[in-house]
């Protein structure tokens, strides 16, 4: 006789004590030491979690750029310190209100404006452009009080800036240049793009001087966490809605796949801690010990050969740490400019596509000819044309090879040959096109050849509102270069027979 014995482990819902449960226990606990033992498990090192970090840092004070001795990079954004333009602090609404206060009180006192369309607003970006003529500008009386008579009292308590920041704006590479210094050294920022403005955007011309005073700070450590990061302890729920193998790329990359082999078998492992560190200075830690729970002192240190946060010129022990504007208020555009290099005209073209706030209108196609008879004994009449007509606001510069001893693209005027006498198109009328720091004889603007991609680049002009580390407002104008797809192209030609139309 054969018997079916089958054995089966059920849950008992009457008991209500779960610690054995909780337990975890090993029926043999013999056994289990002896597999840790063949797989090496018991040569473990010394992994006691860190219960404090003592460090030795010293702070290195970044001074104000040169020529802008008002803004302070311990609370000044780095961004609005770089870009700022000379005028930035008279808003719209500062010019129109200075200006009809200085027009009342020279109303009821001895000294009179005199009636001069120069001394009105003018100008004004859209949408305050309904204003333009409406009433003198503050910008422009404070400019010529001097000339006019007009006492500094008349323009408020404490009133206009005295100076203004100098621009670090270069006309001819299209990006800012600024050497703030630090200490013994001097940070170089060079060919900065506008945006975002970090650590990594400086360079340094040499180390610090260790001779500065250090501080001991002493700090206690933390787990890291981030999310889907797996729990440290047992019994942890951890959330399932998270999955690391999900972030782009997949886990079929193999970086991926690295990243979550360490993030799986070493997160426990991490630990970080906040370093308090003034911003706008260079923070530099000397020594950096580890206290663990056994009350051994571990002192770390960095790879020889390779940092994350290394600035070129400085130690690796230090880090530039900037006041920077993350999350700014964005104006909207008021001067956009689209440039690149026209091969088969030999030209760089500079197009402006949007001017104080308004966008350029496009020139029309030109209307296709309507189908007509063809008379074959009749010979056909042509109109003689020099050269293409040029759109407006479309500006050629071109090559010359000697402009104080360098090679430049070089600002020119086409001239109009549409109509009975040659005149010269208009001048460029924003600001990105044009040199303030020109010299006598020099050209109105010139660029560098290599600032010049060869898809082109557009260029912008914008507000942008932030506040310091004070929470006050900081405005400035940044200016911004950006890469196009194409360069502007137009299809210049000379000595054209176009069909005479006779209408």
């Amino acid at each position: 006789m054969i018997f079916d014995v089958v054995l089966q482990l059920e849950a008992d819902p009457h008991q209500s004590d779960l610690a054995r449960g909780w337990a975890a226990e090993v029926a043999d606990p013999l056994w289990l030491l002896g597999r840790q033992w063949q797989l090496g498990e018991h040569q473990a090192e010394d992994a006691a979690s860190p219960v404090s970090v003592e460090i030795l840092a010293r702070s290195t004070p970044i001074g104000a750029a040169a020529g802008q001795p008002d803004f302070d990079p311990a609370t000044v954004p780095a961004e609005a310190i770089i870009e700022s333009e000379p005028q930035d602090w008279w808003t719209v609404g500062r010019r129109v209100r200075i200006g009809r206060a200085v027009a009342t009180a020279a109303s009821g006192g001895d000294v009179s404006l005199p009636d001069e369309e120069s001394l009105l607003l003018a100008e004004l970006p859209v949408p305050y452009d309904g204003l333009n003529g409406t009433g003198p500008d503050g910008r422009t009386l404070w400019r010529r009080r001097m000339e006019l008579g007009l006492p500094d009292s008349w323009f408020g308590d404490p009133g206009p800036p005295r100076t203004e920041p100098v621009d670090l704006w270069d006309p001819a590479e299209l990006s800012y240049t600024a050497t703030p210094p630090a200490g013994p050294a001097t940070l170089v920022i060079d060919r900065h793009d506008g945006g975002a403005l970090d650590w990594f955007s400086a360079d340094a011309t040499g180390p610090l001087d260790s001779a500065d005073a250090a501080t001991t700070i002493r700090i206690t450590p933390g787990r890291l966490r981030y999310p889907s990061a797996p729990l440290p302890r047992w019994w942890q729920i951890e959330d399932a809605r998270v999955s690391i193998g999900g972030q782009a790329p997949d886990r079929a990359g193999l970086a991926t796949l690295v990243l979550i082999d360490l993030i799986v078998n070493h997160s426990d492992d991490w630990f970080t801690f906040a370093v308090p560190a003034p911003t706008g200075t260079i923070a530099t830690f000397d020594q950096v010990k580890v206290l663990d729970a056994f009350g051994d002192w571990w002192p770390p240190a960095p790879p020889p050969d390779w940092s994350l946060f290394t600035t070129t010129g400085l130690d690796p022990r230090s880090l530039v740490v900037w006041a920077t504007a993350r999350t700014p208020l964005v104006g909207p555009i008021l001067d956009e400019v689209v440039i690149g290099i026209d091969e088969d005209a030999n030209l760089v073209w500079a197009v402006e596509q949007v001017i104080a706030g308004r966008t350029m209108p496009t020139p029309p196609a030109p209307p296709a000819p309507l189908p007509a008879q063809t008379d074959t004994t009749a010979r056909r009449a042509f109109d003689y044309l020099p050269m293409t007509p040029i759109p407006p606001h479309w500006h050629p510069y071109v090559v010359e090879n000697d402009v104080d001893g360098r090679r430049r693209f070089v600002q020119g005027r086409a001239a109009d040959l549409s109509g009975p006498s040659t005149d010269r198109m208009p001048a460029p009328t924003s600001d990105l096109l044009t040199d303030p720091r020109r010299q006598d004889g020099q050209p109105m603007h010139q660029l560098e050849p290599g600032a010049i991609p060869a898809d082109g680049l557009r260029v912008e002009r914008r507000t942008m509102l932030a506040r310091s580390t004070t929470g006050q407002p900081v405005l400035w104008t940044q200016r911004r270069r950006q890469p196009l797809l194409t360069p502007p192209t137009f299809g210049l030609r000379f000595d054209l027979l176009k069909p005479h139309d006779p209408a």
